[in-house]
């Protein structure tokens, strides 16, 4: 698909896979190239084809008797092949010279279409479905933030702290693991990962923004042992910033997010959260990405869509 960077808002585009490398355990790290694709921001998401570009390979009618069920043929019904695209948050964008995209992914190894994709190699074609949903707002007004990522939560506050470096934010990240070898990120040095709440340059994709980082793990294999909303909560009460300078920004596990927030809460700190729901579409048609926000209804809640409506909302109009 051909676009103009200007007035296209979303579309379908090839993108040709330029890496696409073990990070840890169970994660990976994908760059695309593709020669067009429309503006997007931190927080958006993209639906990624997980199967052969050619989806009609091998389709075809077959007749169903009363007397036996037909035989199977089409890979999507015989070899777990994925009928449905895959929500990946972005984690980086570079607009080239010549006029290209470069699209950087980290996604979590967990099921049949990610499997796929965890075995693509470069060169290889692959069908790019966005961006879709909204992104983070940064607020003009206020000078600081924090970044708290849990697993594949973590790859939005990538592509996050660079538009906040380059709006001149002073900026702490919080990265948060169930263990150390499932942190989809490159240490620079051990010794400066601290088992308290205090930021350091130890994490390579933050440092090299000028942004500290606090890694904790849930088995307290690196960093602070516990949960990353602990981590944080021990450092807004270390620091006590003022809470009309500093935003927080979330993504991750739902209990994560709702604990991120509470602790924002608690200290009258704005905190916008990138919910995850499964998606089939991405764009409000099958509307399966539900998400309950209080509103002033007689019930005080409305249903709104995580893909279209999101998937940042504001912490406070979350219901839980």
């Amino acid at each position: 698909m051909t676009c103009n960077h200007e007035t296209a808002s979303r579309g379908v585009f090839l993108a040709e896979a330029i890496d696409n490398r073990r990070l840890c355990r169970e994660h990976f790290r994908l760059v695309v190239r593709a020669e067009c694709f429309p503006p997007s921001q931190p927080g958006q998401f993209v639906q990624v084809q997980c199967r052969p570009l050619d989806e009609s390979a091998g389709a075809h009618e077959v007749d169903w008797s009363a007397r036996k069920p037909p035989t199977l043929t089409q890979p999507d019904l015989t070899a777990r092949e994925p009928l449905l695209r895959r929500p990946l948050s972005l984690a980086g964008r570079r607009d080239l010279s010549d006029g290209g995209v470069e699209l950087e992914f980290i996604y979590r190894v967990v099921g049949a279409g990610t499997h796929w994709l965890g075995e693509v190699k470069p060169g290889r074609k692959l069908s790019v479905l966005g961006p879709l949903g909204n992104g983070f707002a940064i607020r003009q007004a206020k000078p600081s933030a924090v970044l708290v990522g849990g697993g594949v939560g973590i790859p939005p506050m990538i592509y996050l702290a660079g538009a906040l470096a380059a709006a001149g934010k002073t900026v702490a990240a919080f990265n948060g693991v169930r263990a150390a070898s499932l942190l989809p990120l490159s240490l620079t040095c051990d010794a400066l990962v601290h088992d308290r709440a205090k930021p350091s340059a130890c994490i390579s994709e933050f440092a090299a923004l000028g942004i500290p980082s606090v890694v904790a793990t849930d088995d307290g294999s690196l960093g602070c042992h516990g949960y990353v909303s602990s981590a944080l909560g021990e450092w807004i009460k270390q620091t006590k910033p003022w809470p009309d300078d500093l935003v927080a920004y979330c993504c991750g596990p739902e209990a994560l997010m709702k604990a991120t927030a509470d602790v924002c809460g608690s200290h009258g700190i704005e905190c916008q959260l990138a919910l995850e729901r499964h998606m089939a579409c991405g764009m409000g048609t099958c509307q399966s990405c539900i998400v309950k926000i209080r509103d002033d209804s007689a019930q005080g809640w409305s249903f709104k869509l995580c893909c279209t409506d999101g998937p940042v909302f504001d912490a406070r109009e979350v219901r839980w």
